[in-house]
């Protein structure tokens, strides 16, 4: 059960006003409605049967995140081009992300991909879907991969030694930790079991309705707002930057092809086009975060697990 509170602490007690804004996104159930690597090993790897009961052996404690995870890589057979034209054909983007995105990118409000997921694989989706030019403009934090050229080995290459294989939280952690002068506001948004660390490092957290981070939310008592949809999320982030001077939008920026309300913005079989991929970013290239303007407002609508 939740209650509306206003927002003018963050989820660690300290004031949300004069602080600037930084944005880390899960991806897979959150931006996308699918889950990349689901979508792999269910066509191409250990099947729908075997990945549900990895997928439980998790939540049970019988296996680790990565212990489970590295099984389900490990069963790939298919090249990277191929897989690519497999994700092309399943995945659906949040009706709401591309208005979203475009709305931080016309408040400098950084906005970062933070992932359980293989870094190949969101680059070349982000490439397709946004364009590479509004995709170079967010940030990927999390785990890479080496591929067989034939595609018989998938393997992970783990951001952290842990049994997460990327700890969110530690990847925030270490980029507040990178951050000179003030630390800003930090909004974390996601769905699942991967982003139940990162939620305790969020200031202000989003939780998809019904599933596994929200109910991780009410358990633990964890202040969050719930969202169906980026177009919620857009709504409450216009009460912290509407009439904030630091956040005045942009003439200059370039935005993406939003599709028309109540249509997918990457239908299923969907021509997504060829693309690359980049392994280079990481959290300290999320530094210019540093030099954003200071937040001026209050967020209402929060939801408080009790």
């Amino acid at each position: 059960m939740t209650a509306l509170s206003p927002l003018t602490l963050d989820n660690k007690g300290k004031p949300t006003a004069g602080r600037p804004i930084a944005i880390f996104s899960d991806f897979d159930g959150t931006i996308f409605m699918q889950d990349t690597g689901h979508i792999l090993f269910d066509h191409h790897g250990c099947g729908p049967e075997k990945r549900e009961y990895l997928d439980e052996s998790i939540s049970t404690g019988e296996k680790t995140f990565r212990g489970a995870s590295e099984e389900m890589w490990g069963s790939l057979h298919v090249t990277l081009d191929e897989g690519f034209k497999t994700l092309k054909s399943h995945l659906v983007m949040d009706d709401g992300f591309k208005d979203f995105f475009n709305y931080t990118t016309q408040h400098k409000i950084p906005f970062n991909v933070i992932s359980a997921g293989l870094k190949p694989l969101l680059r070349h989706v982000l490439d397709e879907t946004m364009g590479e030019e509004q995709s170079a403009r967010i940030g990927i934090v999390s785990n890479d991969a080496k591929i067989t050229e034939d595609g018989s080995v998938w393997t992970p290459i783990w951001r952290h030694d842990s049994e997460l294989g990327h700890d969110k939280a530690q990847s925030i952690q270490d980029y507040k930790d990178s951050c000179v002068g003030e630390i800003p506001l930090i909004v974390f948004i996601g769905d699942g079991v991967s982003d139940l660390a990162a939620a305790g490092q969020a200031d202000v957290l989003f939780a998809r309705q019904g599933l596994k981070l929200e109910q991780y939310c009410i358990k633990n008592k964890i202040p969050y707002i719930p969202y169906n949809s980026f177009s919620d999320i857009k709504r409450n982030l216009h009460v912290l930057v509407d009439g904030n001077e630091n956040h005045l939008k942009s003439d200059d920026s370039i935005t993406v092809s939003v599709a028309p309300s109540g249509s997918s913005s990457i239908p299923p079989g969907s021509n997504y086009g060829s693309g690359s991929s980049s392994d280079e970013e990481s959290v300290s290239s999320l530094h210019s975060i540093e030099k954003r303007p200071p937040l001026r407002s209050m967020l209402s609508g929060v939801a408080y697990a009790v």
